[in-house]
């Protein structure tokens, strides 16, 4: 390397890395950790500042470790520096619960190892021999200290600290190594196809001018683009210019997943060295037969921390690919936690492939990755029109009175200052219910946080740490543990709390729910799109683009593009049948909705899907079909499809023709699902997909004013139509037809937001 490779760590990153060691373990352990340590850090500060006339807190030491033409600076901050009759001694302040007289010299090495890492940079920095460490255990329960002094010089501190550097450096020089090789096939790297479909080196383009401006690009491309590779494709060609660092994939559905995964498989065809892995969720990858992380309920587990550094090492030596049949096979070949490695893994990777909640949700989101390194991602964000629930989800968190009821019964003797809180809280609960018994209304919402119900949960929080540790394995331990985490996660969308939320308080029989409803995330996902590189936001259905971009964080610097579908027009007939779909005129139709499915499906023989408005009308016209058509070459699909059943339903449009499949609109099979071919031909849409009338759709439909009724109800339930549709035409060789049921397709409103290239007809019922 003819120029020094600068690279940044802070002194508890390279420790934890080299020296950590022991098993997965979810069981309770202090979750607060943070925050307590703060206030161990700050009494024993304060004392230590009327004990000792000459003392600093929170010293930042900072070093630069030239080794191989890589310079590595490190950085951390020393609790305490003592100056005592000629003597300087760091502290390393820890807190815990454990009785002290449990604690000796060697309780953990990691600890003594920060301590002697300052300790070095201290002697380097003011040109000194030796120096002590002190490492001090603060007892959170009862305030007590218990402290070890040892003196070190300087040769054995610098010894201890570059074993530390050289062992991080290993990786790094793999790292730097394979970016050498990754920077020439990028160079060398052509587009994987013979030519460029119709729309998609434009949009390709579009992308990498957009990465190249450090920008924002709303792109809405239609199924055939090949929106897939027309966003990796730039993306890598950007990073081989220094434009970033990491690409990362989100999506909302898996089968999308894997569209971006067959895309990298291409692409290394084509010669593209790069490491990608993809991240499954947990419940779906575990090799356990029960998600239990812990060693004594799980192999994978058990001495997780001690070997995955070895592991890493080894894997990003050999392999590029770490997709979930991969990881699947390295964790058993490893006796490692596959999910956990997937997410070690996912530091050393040049590409992450994975669900939007762990870059945006403040509960799961991958810190290291979205918070301290962001701004040198390049996020590709797919399937964005799903981007606007999903995030109002990620940002709404509510608490139920009866999870509070169940914990004082729990703890009712057990922990006395435990139940006093939990008891104020029920109480406040209560308080704050009367507010609907003063209205005489069921449900209720406003722009305000309950501060004193807010205070409580905090109290709560900090001593059901102490509970929990003690508790476990008692009667109602998990009940006490749920609601916990549930304050946890109520306390931390509090604190995102703005203009943009309200606060329903809802009444349902014996229950009373408080809820922070977030009805504009796009304020919280712009944090994170702007903190980003670049970040390119696409889906087939990206429109009306003005909503998507109000709700998503988009503004007048965001760029913006719209591509017409590929293929040609003539392969989608699209019909209209003018019939009151209404909510309240849904019932006395459902005959002729029967006749019209029935004689749309047999005019042209082959595999349909049907799509109804809710369930609930699902079944009713369903059983009304059958009652006059009979079940031959029916399937329906049920509520809350295991994956299995779902392979099942699917499997049918595979193995047999002339199937007709009843379904929901903005189900699981309207969207993410490829059926090309004869496998589907055709698809019938019943209703304008409007969302379910709810309290909160109605509270967006008022936040937004003029736009309310659109950006609550209209403009999602065009998307769901226009994904249904989505179904038929795959590719360009299909040919299909499509039978809208409903007459407000016919108003002008309805006819702006369709596709500007379907030729729609009146269809007609002929007896």
């Amino acid at each position: 390397m003819s120029e020094s490779i600068q690279f940044k760590e802070s002194v508890r990153g390279i420790v934890e890395y080299v020296l950590k060691g022991g098993s997965l373990d979810d069981r309770f352990v202090s979750r607060g950790r943070a925050l307590e340590g703060t206030i161990a850090h700050g009494k024993l500060q304060r004392d230590n500042e009327k004990v000792y006339q000459d003392y600093e807190k929170e010293v930042i030491l900072k070093h630069e470790f030239l080794v191989n033409n890589i310079s590595l600076i490190v950085e951390g901050r020393a609790d305490g520096i003592i100056k005592e009759n000629g003597k300087i001694i760091i502290e390393e302040i820890k807190s815990t619960y454990k009785d002290l007289s449990y604690i000796n010299f060697d309780y953990n090495l990691l600890h003594w190892a920060q301590g002697k890492f300052y300790g070095y940079i201290y002697c380097v920095d003011n040109n000194i021999d030796e120096i002590d460490i002190r490492l001090s255990y603060f007892n959170i329960n009862n305030d007590e200290v218990r402290s070890f002094d040892k003196t070190y010089n300087i040769c054995e501190l610098e010894q201890f600290v570059y074993s530390l550097v050289n062992k991080y450096l290993e990786i790094i020089v793999i790292k730097e190594e394979f970016n050498k090789i990754k920077n020439e096939s990028i160079r060398l790297l052509s587009f994987p196809f013979s030519s460029y479909r119709k729309g998609q080196r434009e949009l390709a383009v579009n992308c990498f001018n957009t990465i190249k401006q450090n920008g924002i690009l709303f792109a809405q491309a239609p199924t055939g683009i090949g929106k897939t590779i027309s966003t990796i494709f730039p993306a890598l060609k950007s990073i081989g210019e220094n434009r970033g660092e990491k690409i990362v994939y989100l999506t909302a559905k898996t089968i999308t997943r894997t569209v971006a995964q067959e895309a990298y498989l291409k692409l290394y065809d084509k010669g593209l060295k790069f490491k990608v892995v993809t991240i499954t969720a947990k419940e779906k990858i575990c090799l356990n037969n029960e998600v239990k992380c812990n060693p004594d309920d799980c192999i994978y587990a058990k001495d997780y921390f001690t070997k995955i550094n070895n592991v890493i090492a080894s894997l990003i030596k050999k392999d590029d690919k770490f997709f979930e049949d991969d990881i699947i096979e390295y964790a058993k070949m490893y006796n490692i936690c596959p999910f956990q490695l997937s997410l070690d893994l996912s530091e050393w990777c040049d590409g992450i492939i994975c669900d939007y909640n762990y870059a945006f949700d403040p509960t799961v989101k991958l810190k290291r990755i979205f918070e301290e390194r962001n701004e040198k991602n390049i996020l590709l964000i797919d399937e964005a029109h799903n981007l606007v629930s999903r995030a109002r989800n990620m940002y709404s968190c509510q608490i139920e009175k009866s999870k509070i009821v169940n914990v004082n019964k729990v703890i009712k003797g057990k922990g006395p200052r435990l139940y006093k809180i939990s008891n104020a809280i029920n109480k406040e609960m209560i308080l704050i219910r009367r507010e609907l018994e003063e209205i005489n209304e069921n449900i209720t919402y406003h722009n305000e946080i309950y501060q004193n119900l807010i205070k409580l949960m905090k109290s709560f929080i900090n001593e059901a740490e102490s509970y929990l540790i003690k508790a476990k394995g008692t009667l109602g331990y998990e009940d006490v543990l749920e609601f916990y985490y549930s304050a946890r996660s109520f306390i931390t969308v509090s604190e995102l709390y703005s203009n943009k939320y309200t606060t329903i308080l809802r009444k349902e029989k014996s229950e009373f729910i408080i809820k922070i409803f977030c009805i504009n995330p796009s304020e919280n996902l712009k944090q994170t799109l702007n903190g980003a590189y670049s970040s390119i936001i696409f889906s087939a259905t990206l429109s009306p683009i003005k909503y998507y971009m109000d709700l998503i964080g988009g503004d007048e610097k965001s760029f913006r593009v719209r591509f017409d579908s590929p293929f040609n027009k003539k392969n989608l007939s699209t019909y209209l049948y003018n019939l009151d779909m209404r909510y309240f005129n849904r019932e006395k139709n459902i005959d002729m909705l029967c006749k019209l499915i029935n004689q749309f499906i047999t005019e042209v023989k082959g595999n349909y899907m049907v799509f109804l408005p809710s369930f609930e009308y699902l079944g009713k016209v369903y059983e009304k079909y059958i009652d006059i058509y009979g079940n031959n070459g029916t399937i329906i699909q049920e509520e809350n499809l295991s994956e299995e059943k779902k392979k099942e339903y699917l499997e049918q449009f595979s193995l047999k023709t002339n199937i007709v499949g009843f379904t929901v609109v903005g189900g699981m099979f309207s969207e993410g699902i490829d059926l090309p071919g004869d496998k589907l031909i055709g698809a019938i849409i019943v209703g304008v997909g409007f969302p379910k009338v709810s309290i909160e759709n109605n509270i967006i439909q008022d936040y937004f004013e003029k736009n309310g009724f659109d950006y609550s109800y209209t403009y999602p339930g065009i998307n769901k139509v226009l994904q249904s549709v989505g179904r038929v035409i795959r590719t360009e060789n299909d040919k299909g037809r499509v039978l809208l049921i409903d007459n407000r397709y016919s108003s002008y409103k309805y006819k702006a937001m369709l596709p500007s290239e379907w030729d729609i007809k009146n269809y007609k019922l002929l007896n």
